[in-house]
C-alpha cells in the first residue's frame, strides 16, 4: 500500500468519528450533557485502561528505546518553557493563558498514536507503546504547572502548594495509570486473558471513538470567532511548528520508521481530549479549552494526513 493511502487509511476514522458525532449533535442525540458525561467516562475510565495495557504489555527491555525516550522528554519540556514564555508575552487572561500553553504542549497521543502506528506498521509498533509512560506524566506535569503557575497568590511558593501540586500530578488519571502499568509491568504481574483481553482491552477501544463522537457533537463554530486569535496562535503552533521543528530533529539523531511516528504524533497531534476536562477542573477558560480541541482535532485530519504521507514518500517510515 503505499504512503498516501497509508496515511488515509489512518486519519479518515477520526474525521469520520467526528463528523458522525456532529451530526449526532444536530439532532440532539448527543446533546452537552451525554457529550460531557462520555467526556468525564473517557478521562476516568477508558483512556486510563488504553493506557494501563499499552504498557502493561509493552516488552519494555526488547522495545525501550533510550535515544528516543530522552529525545522526547528534553524536547518536551525545553518547548514548554519556550511555548509558556510566548504566551506570556501576549498577556492574555489568567484563565486564557495556560489553556493555550496545554493547547500547544498537549498531544493526543493516547488516542492517536496507537492507532496510526497500527495502521502503518500493524502489531510491531514497539518503543510506540512504551513511549506512553513517557509522554503521559511528562504533558500532564507541564499542563498542572502551567494552571497552578497562573493562579498566583501569596501562597505559591509555599511547601503545602508544592505537595497539592504534586499530588495533583499523581492523582491525575493519565498518570497513574502509567504508573501502574509500570509496576504491573516490571513486577512481571500475570492478569487473567478474561480481564484484560475480555474487559480491559474491550473499554479502552471504545475510548478513540467515543471521545471524537463527543468532539464532533459539541462543535460550535459560532464561539469560534470569538477566540480566533487564540485558536490560530494554538493551532499553528501544534500542528505546524511543533512537527517542523521536532520531526526534522529527529531525522537528523537517526530516528526512523514506528519511532519516528511517535515523534511526529507527540508533536503535531491535536490537543488532547482529556485537556478540556484538566481546564475545567483546574480553573482555565473552558470555553477555549472545548474549541482548541475541537478545531486542532479537526484540522489534525489533513495536516497529519500531509506529513504523513511526505514522511512514507521519503521512506523514513
Amino acid at each position: 500500500m503505499n504512503p498516501m493511502a497509508l496515511a488515509f487509511n489512518a486519519v479518515f476514522p477520526l474525521l469520520a468519528f467526528m463528523l458522525l458525532g456532529l451530526a449526532l449533535g444536530r439532532r440532539n442525540i448527543l446533546d452537552r450533557a451525554t457529550t460531557t458525561g462520555i467526556n468525564r467516562l473517557m478521562f476516568r475510565l477508558c483512556l486510563p485502561l488504553g493506557i494501563f495495557q499499552s504498557i502493561y504489555s509493552a516488552d519494555m527491555r526488547r522495545d525501550f528505546d533510550l535515544t528516543l525516550a530522552l529525545f522526547v522528554v528534553i524536547s518536551g519540556a525545553v518547548l514548554f518553557v519556550l511555548i509558556s514564555l510566548a504566551v506570556k508575552r501576549r498577556k492574555e487572561a489568567a484563565d486564557v493563558a495556560p489553556v493555550m500553553v496545554q493547547g500547544v504542549h498537549k498531544s493526543n497521543y493516547v488516542l492517536l498514536g496507537l492507532p496510526i502506528a497500527a495502521s502503518f506498521f500493524g502489531s510491531e509498533i514497539g518503543m510506540v507503546a512504551v513511549l506512553v509512560a513517557v509522554i503521559t506524566p511528562l504533558v500532564n506535569i507541564c499542563a498542572t504547572i502551567a494552571f497552578e503557575s497562573a493562579r498566583g497568590g501569596e501562597q505559591r511558593h509555599d511547601g503545602l502548594y508544592y505537595w497539592h501540586m504534586l499530588k495533583k500530578i499523581v492523582l491525575n488519571p493519565l498518570v497513574l495509570s502509567s504508573l501502574l502499568g509500570l509496576l504491573a509491568n516490571f513486577s512481571g504481574l500475570k492478569l487473567p486473558a478474561v480481564i484484560l483481553e475480555g474487559v480491559i482491552s474491550k473499554l479502552a477501544a471504545i475510548a478513540t471513538p467515543a471521545a471524537m463522537m463527543a468532539l464532533g457533537a459539541g462543535f460550535d463554530f459560532k464561539s469560534m470567532k470569538k477566540w480566533a486569535g487564540q485558536l490560530a496562535f494554538v493551532c499553528l503552533g501544534k500542528l505546524i511548528i511543533m512537527p517542523l521543528i521536532l520531526v526534522p530533529l529527529a531525522v537528523w539523531l537517526g530516528i526512523r520508521g514506528a519511532n519516528l511516528l511517535a515523534v511526529l504524533i507527540f508533536s503535531g497531534a491535536p490537543t488532547a481530549v482529556n485537556s478540556y476536562s484538566t481546564a475545567v477542573s483546574m480553573g482555565g477558560n473552558e470555553e477555549l479549552a472545548g474549541e482548541v480541541v475541537a478545531v486542532t482535532s479537526l484540522l489534525s485530519v489533513f495536516t497529519l494526513f500531509v506529513f504523513l504521507t511526505a514522511l512514507g514518500s521519503l521512506g523514513l517510515l
